[in-house]
């Protein structure tokens, strides 16, 4: 079968020869070994890259971006991968560069942003934040201006919005389908200003995300015109040790804008994923059985959300990754190949899309990614 025929048979809930492969986004350090040369393809360094070219002006940024797309065109294709996306791109606009590796956002008298890329770790992080909301109270203030905004959405904005994605889109196509990532809502887990609001306004947190759903219904047409049939949405709502708030407060806040976009995109004939990292076992009927949401992605193994579980309690789900990120970057090839097999067998060979739980991170040995590629491929149900 094509990389076609495969996402085809999953997304009409078929049995393909075997699922098809997929990876979210693979750290700049492993993709430059696997293609022996020096690209930029995803993960954290790829942010502050990124960031950086604006500092030599739109053209030197616009080069940025289509040397990204083509090398991550070749990385897909080296890897034989059946379904392919645009990985997550930042798009901050720093100020000023500060050092090296430090980059000023916004008004270095004012409201601003730090953040600092580590070499040694390739990781990129905020260090000092005065732009973002302090307090529930600020925060609310300012959603209550977002909706302010006119409720139709323009097509001047939606060209914006996936512009960089139509321009990848259009590079794949003639070797592997693709998604679009985007229409995610949920509250961030790590702003202690939305988690105290989701506790103290919770009426009016569901107000506002009704009014993102209804604007993000209009995306759903849009995109389906332009050949996707699969949105990538979504927010982390976990850590290994379970969901950041109940399963109630989900319902309250969240469960009816869901369930409206999951809607749209089913009368539209799209698949509506929604990813996140964790143990979400205490919110897995709320955010797929009562929404109506169709597929589930970065689903992590090492925090209990095995395939088989998953299998037997919602069938019809379509399931995303589930090979830990964690067991590729620091397992044996023989761990790999165990956790691949384990992932395909519980599948049963239908409604899953086989590969990595999240991120190829920064020192994974290529070796491993070359076990979780193989075994996947010489697996049939």
């Amino acid at each position: 079968m094509t990389p076609f025929q495969r996402f085809d048979a999953v997304l009409g809930h078929g049995k393909p020869g075997r699922p098809p492969f997929y990876f979210p986004t693979i750290a700049c350090s492993v993709a430059s070994e696997l293609l022996g040369r020096a690209v930029d393809s995803g993960a954290d360094s790829l942010h502050f890259r990124e960031e950086r070219s604006w500092l030599d002006g739109e053209a030197a940024h616009g080069d940025f971006v289509a040397r990204h797309q083509e090398d991550a065109i070749a990385l897909n294709r080296l890897l034989r991968a059946d379904v392919v996306r645009e990985t997550w791109r930042s798009a901050g606009r720093p100020t000023r560069l500060l050092d090296e590796n430090t980059l000023l956002f916004g008004d270095p008298g004012g409201p601003h942003l730090v953040k600092r890329f580590l070499p040694d770790q390739q990781s990129y992080g905020i260090v000092e934040d005065t732009l973002s909301p302090a307090t529930p109270e600020d925060l609310i203030a300012s959603l209550e201006a977002e909706m302010r905004r006119d409720a139709r959405v323009t097509e001047a904005e939606l060209e914006a919005a996936y512009g960089s994605q139509l321009r990848f889109k259009a590079l794949a196509d003639p070797h592997f389908p693709s998604i679009v990532g985007g229409l995610g809502l949920g509250i961030p887990m790590t702003s202690a200003a939305w988690l105290e609001a989701a506790a103290i306004a919770p009426d009016f947190l569901g107000e506002y995300f009704a009014f993102r759903a209804a604007l993000a219904a209009q995306h759903v047409g849009w995109l389906r015109a332009r050949g996707y049939r699969f949105i990538n949405a979504g927010v982390d709502l976990a850590s290994r040790s379970g969901p950041m708030f109940s399963a109630g407060t989900f319902r309250r806040i969240l469960g009816k804008p869901l369930a409206a976009i999951a809607a749209e995109c089913r009368r539209q004939g799209v698949t509506y994923c929604f990813r996140t990292d964790g143990n979400i076992w205490g919110l897995m009927d709320a955010l797929f059985v009562e929404t109506g949401i169709g597929a589930y992605g970065e689903v992590d193994r090492q925090a209990s959300m095995e395939v088989g579980a998953i299998r037997s309690r919602y069938p019809d789900l379509i399931i995303l990754g589930n090979v830990s990120s964690s067991t590729l970057s620091n397992g044996s090839e023989a761990d790999v190949r165990s956790e691949t097999r384990a992932s395909l067998r519980e599948s049963g060979g239908s409604h899953y899309i086989a590969g990595p739980s999240n991120a190829v991170v920064h020192g994974t040995p290529i070796r491993n990614v070359l076990a979780m590629r193989d075994e996947i491929e010489g697996w049939r149900p």
